[in-house]
């Protein structure tokens, strides 16, 4: 990443603990993190930053940082990024645990119930979100969104739920096939004299 090694071992070890995943794993996140790192806008500084937020959360919830991933990488690419990206995601997926009156009726609108997204992977959520939003206007999906997510989490659910189907498998594919992306990332950044020397 080109970031202090302090730092970056920080990330790795809160995320790897927050996920409940065991050190020898270390080196599979970091593959996570470079390959969401160079496949949508953002840098593994703002991922880590995005991950302290909403990592714990996922890991409780039983969600994969995969999943966690692509979520916030789609976030990064609509300019929803670092602190702001790991708050929405996380404010978003707790309103959806413990659903209010507001949620359940937003849920209506686009025709899911909190059950229907209950004990699944945080990828099939998002897709079950992206679906049930595709044929709305843009009036019906902020809306929705904002009963569903709250005022403060929309953007960056909305973010998720805009991409086009290019960029949302793109990138799943990218960090679900990520095994070998950050030694080849410091092979590529390390090719050149300031590596060399």
């Amino acid at each position: 990443s080109g970031e202090n090694l302090g730092m970056v071992s920080d990330i790795v070890t809160d995320s790897l603990t927050a996920f409940g995943l065991s050190a020898d794993q270390a080196g599979k996140y970091a593959d996570v993190l470079a390959a969401t790192s160079t496949n949508s806008n953002t840098n593994v500084s703002l991922l880590g930053e995005s991950f302290k937020y909403v990592a714990p959360l996922c890991g409780a919830l039983g969600y994969t940082a995969e999943d966690t991933a692509v979520a916030l990488g789609l976030m990064a690419n609509a300019g929803v990024k670092g602190s702001m990206a790991g708050t929405s995601l996380k404010n978003s997926l707790a309103r959806l645990a413990k659903p209010t009156k507001e949620v359940a009726e937003g849920l209506e609108k686009v025709g899911l119930t909190a059950q229907d997204l209950q004990g699944i992977p945080l990828n099939e959520v998002l897709l079950k979100f992206r679906k049930s939003f595709a044929n709305l206007s843009k009036e019906e999906k902020a809306a929705a969104a904002s009963a569903i997510f709250g005022k403060e989490a929309m953007s960056g659910m909305l973010a998720i739920i805009n991409a086009s189907d290019d960029d949302f498998n793109k990138l799943t594919n990218s960090i679900n096939n990520s095994s070998g992306a950050a030694e080849k990332m410091a092979k590529i950044m390390n090719d050149n004299l300031k590596g060399d020397i």
